[in-house]
């Protein structure tokens, strides 16, 4: 019988796979274990022979150059959804391992919550609900922050989530900017959509939505120049990654009340820590970096993932690959 081909996954907590998943592997001859990896040490006790590692989650100090001598066998890392900012794009190019991922499982669900978040935010929906939990009656205040018809949007990104966000919008008759310095300015316009530069977008929208990539480019992006320039009734959303704002410098932001709210799925560090300074603000809504979430939970989380793995055991190329233009050490046929 031929080497079994060696799956390693690594996540925070336990996944249990479907019960799917199982008669998928054994017929593409796949054997997957379950590791809690913190360090290089962890690792070091768990890769011996593995084709695969695959992470389920956004630890970070893995995957880098420093650790690529215990990966001699490994073809390609795979993160779940479409981030992958915890990976050494450049040392795992160098060596021919794919970074794979799976993009389109977070598109329907994450444009939903932006979308979600920007409503409760103007809404003061979270704001309402814990005075009302809190026997407080505020009915007038404070008021909305704008009407959402004819709104002014400005999107950071215009990936798969950007798009989707515009179309589920496009009854609202928003003004919508777009900041991406990757994207066809006539694509943009072609959807409706002004392509402006950062500033202009931060300076004349009253709502911002982050939906870009954390990348060397974008981390930090938002920083104390960029929130002061924003209008005094704005709302920024985050459901993106955390560190592409300087959350101490929006902590200053929203408690001085320079903008007038903030939505926030993601942080810099998950969970926030019991004391952090954001949970001190009134003006802020958050949830648990549960944006990405697909439904149904969790056979939707594997189908794509599961896919990608069987693709590889079997010698093809898988849909989704993060470091274009790496030379998979692997001969595999396209698809």
């Amino acid at each position: 019988m031929p080497k079994p081909f060696k799956v390693v996954q690594i996540a925070n907590d336990d996944h249990p796979l479907p019960d799917w998943v199982e008669p998928r592997f054994a017929a593409a001859n796949v054997e997957c274990s379950y590791h809690q990896c913190h360090n290089r040490e962890d690792l070091q006790s768990c890769v011996d022979g593995a084709d695969i590692l695959w992470l389920m989650g956004g630890r970070k100090g893995l995957v880098i150059e420093e650790n690529m001598d215990l990966f001699p066998n490994i073809g390609a890392v795979q993160r779940v959804g479409s981030g992958t900012d915890n990976i050494d794009h450049n040392a795992c190019t160098k060596r021919g391992i794919l970074v794979v991922h799976t993009p389109e499982d977070m598109t329907e669900v994450t444009s939903d919550h932006v979308i979600a978040m920007l409503f409760s935010a103007v809404r003061r929906i979270a704001w309402h609900d814990r005075n009302i939990s809190s026997g407080i009656w505020a009915q007038q205040d404070p008021m909305s922050v704008c009407k959402l018809r004819g709104a002014e949007l400005g999107l950071i990104g215009l990936g798969r989530i950007g798009k989707a966000v515009v179309e589920k919008l496009s009854g609202f008759q928003m003004k919508v900017r777009v900041y991406d310095p990757y994207a066809d300015p006539e694509m943009i316009k072609s959807l409706g959509c002004e392509p402006v530069g950062l500033d202009e977008l931060l300076q004349k929208s009253q709502l911002v939505a982050l939906v870009c990539a954390l990348t060397e480019e974008t981390l930090g992006l938002i920083g104390p120049d960029q929130l002061n320039m924003m209008r005094e009734d704005a709302v920024l959303v985050n459901c993106a990654r955390g560190p592409i704002v300087d959350e101490q410098a929006l902590y200053e932001t929203l408690k001085n009340k320079r903008i007038a709210g903030a939505a926030l799925d993601v942080f810099s560090e998950t969970p926030m820590p019991e004391g952090h300074l954001f949970r001190s603000l009134e003006n802020v809504n958050f949830t648990p970096h549960a944006a990405g979430v697909p439904l149904p939970f969790p056979d939707a989380l594997y189908v794509n993932q599961i896919q990608s793995i069987v693709d590889l055991a079997e010698g093809r190329m898988p849909r989704w690959i993060a470091n274009r233009g790496v030379k998979p050490k692997w001969n595999l046929q396209s698809q």
